[in-house]
């Protein structure tokens, strides 16, 4: 009986650590698939508290899978969604080369050029509506980087 409540506490604690943790996650599509399937082999503080961009997010969730992870191929791609866009590493669209804003956001090489272009013809960005303002950007992955565009 003794060790049963040894057990059990630690359990019961770790239960509630990771409710508590999945209650920080932002809402969002992906966010049930990576709770399914991420938990299983850790927390999620390990997931949360890195930035990275899209690109590289797909190399992570690509990496977990060939350690055993699984999920549908829609799971996945709506993990790695969720996770750049809640987890993503920012980018000051201000600054970055066309380079750095295609590897950075996942834009196309044109659309980042772009970018650059209306950059340097009108002036700095001022706020997520200028950004809108550029031709040729692919609006739902603009809104889905929204969080890791800075001024």
């Amino acid at each position: 009986m003794i060790r049963w409540v040894f057990w059990a506490i630690p359990l019961s604690l770790s239960i509630v650590l990771l409710a508590a943790q999945d209650d920080n996650l932002p809402e969002g599509k992906g966010k049930e698939a990576l709770q399914h399937v991420c938990t299983n082999c850790h927390g999620l503080d390990q997931v949360t508290s890195q930035r990275y961009s899209k690109s590289y997010w797909e190399t992570v969730v690509d990496d977990m899978v060939s350690r055993g992870a699984t999920a549908s191929d829609a799971d996945l791609s709506a993990i790695v969604s969720y996770l750049a866009r809640n987890f993503g590493k920012p980018v000051n669209i201000n600054t970055a080369t066309a380079k750095e804003i295609e590897s950075g956001l996942s834009f196309t090489p044109a659309a980042s050029e772009a970018v650059v272009k209306y950059r340097a013809d009108k002036g700095a960005f001022k706020s997520f509506e200028d950004l809108q303002k550029v031709p040729g950007l692919d609006r739902d992955l603009l809104d889905e980087q929204k969080k890791n565009i800075v001024f």
